[in-house]
């Protein structure tokens, strides 16, 4: 299996292909025309990526998303709403997936925060 990473920093992740890309800067998708089983977003907010992920997604592929809600201002950063999730928005920008798992509201560790964890699959 193959794992594929991105960030607009450069990093080595051993037994991963690193692809160093600024996903918010207007550049073309890096994965334009590629299909991936599985797409793991974490602690990352851009919402014009929303649909580009849906279509990177292949026939039956697993979306795991998880990052920052409203609310989170209260225990650290990120408090910016430009980069927090309102209630519900994961639910409601895959709808056209099929939504295996979905979580929203305060954890507690490793450190208290307000977060969203959506789990979808593409149906094939």
């Amino acid at each position: 299996m193959e794992v594929t990473a991105v960030d607009r920093e450069k990093v080595v992740i051993p037994g991963a292909r690193f692809v160093q890309a600024d996903l918010e800067d207007g550049s073309p998708w890096p994965f334009a025309g590629q299909r991936f089983q599985g797409i793991v977003v974490t602690n990352y907010l851009h919402r014009p990526l929303y649909p580009v992920l849906v279509d990177a997604l292949a026939e039956t592929g697993v979306l795991i998303y998880e990052t920052f809600m409203q609310g989170n201002e209260r225990y650290g950063k990120p408090s910016n709403p430009k980069f927090l999730l309102r209630p519900g928005e994961l639910l409601e920008a895959f709808k056209d997936l099929t939504v295996k798992g979905f979580e929203e509201g305060l954890v507690s560790g490793p450190k208290p925060a307000m977060i969203q964890r959506l789990c979808a699959v593409r149906a094939g």
